[in-house]
């Protein structure tokens, strides 16, 4: 469907400032490709993909049809990446987090012709899931399990179902490809907006306790934002991959971390004595429940691509501190 030698004709990435976005984009750029970013620029940073040949930077939202048809018009392939990020900005902007999911992605395949599209959703389509689900792509996911997750409203969690649901309808007259992240981290993520690494790094570099929800024991499985953006492009490059009955793919991590454990490493790798504070999730985020485990199945991803050798939670925090105690630049989201 797009092969990664082919560069006459340049890749849209959406929400390309972005943490995982501008990796992508620098990954593309370093294999000859043209690039095209659009983004807002409310949670990425136009520094991330300034300055890279190749890149053009267009500021405007998917929620904008005629800025997604002006920055799709002759691409070969569409990583669809813009989404309101972040546990604690989805939750306050739960309405904008629906419509980017929904609208915006329905704006992607409406302006982009009959161009390959990659659609990023998130393992949040999984609802409340716990480690004795079966987290497979082929296990149906009806409208109530994202909603649940969303405390009942829709926004960040059903409008990433809705964007799978429009890839699906879509699929009758081009190309989709839907991929699952599973807890993206790595250097140069921002903590802004809740995500939990940078911020337990930011805590610690500080002096501040490291805010730990409930007891802890919540876990989940980290994955390297440079292994994630390394297989995604691996699948874009598998015509195997965009058949329709399996054009679905979690990528991410399989072993899982601990919150509580998660923090002591961030604490040992500072060298923090700061320590950890517990705070009920029910008084950071009202209305929610927590998910108590998440782990992959992923192989869909190894039949397609190969194995992969995920970095450990422990390898993530030694990078991610090596790199902080470096000035590494922070990405958006």
């Amino acid at each position: 469907m797009w092969s990664s030698t082919a560069t006459s004709q340049p890749v849209l990435v959406t929400g390309g400032a972005g943490f995982i976005g501008s990796r992508l984009v620098r990954s593309l750029a370093s294999a000859g490709h043209r690039v095209r970013v659009l983004d807002d620029l409310t949670t990425g940073r136009a520094e991330s993909v300034g300055g890279v040949p190749g890149v053009t930077l267009v500021r405007g939202s998917v929620l904008d049809p005629e800025a997604v048809a002006e920055a799709a018009r002759g691409t070969g392939l569409v990583l669809h990446l813009a989404g309101v990020v972040g546990m604690r900005l989805a939750a306050r902007q739960a309405g904008l987090a629906y419509a980017v999911g929904h609208d915006g992605t329905a704006n992607v395949l409406a302006r982009s012709g009959d161009t390959p599209v990659v659609l990023v959703s998130s393992s949040a389509v999984y609802g409340l899931s716990d480690s004795s689900a079966v987290l497979r792509e082929d296990v149906p996911l009806d409208r109530t399990v994202p909603l649940a997750y969303d405390g009942g409203a829709p926004g960040y969690a059903t409008g990433k179902w809705e964007m799978e649901r429009l890839g699906r309808q879509a699929w009758r007259h081009r190309p989709v490809l839907v991929v699952r992240p599973f807890n993206v981290v790595g250097p140069g993520q921002s903590g802004r907006y809740g995500m939990v690494l940078p911020t337990f790094f930011r805590q610690a570099e500080t002096g501040t306790p490291l805010t730990v929800h409930g007891d802890g024991t919540q876990r989940r499985c980290f994955t390297d934002v440079d292994q994630f953006t390394s297989r995604l492009l691996d699948l874009a490059a598998s015509d195997a991959a965009w058949r329709p009955d399996a054009n679905v793919f979690n990528i991410g991590s399989t072993t899982e971390t601990a919150i509580g454990d998660l923090a002591r490493l961030v604490i040992e790798a500072t060298g923090s004595t700061a320590g950890v504070v517990h705070v009920p999730y029910q008084s950071v985020f009202p209305g929610r429940t927590d998910v108590t485990g998440r782990v992959p199945r992923v192989e869909r991803l190894t039949s397609a691509v190969g194995g992969t050798d995920w970095l450990s939670a422990a390898e993530l925090v030694r990078r991610t501190a090596e790199a902080r105690q470096g000035g590494a630049v922070t990405a958006g989201r």
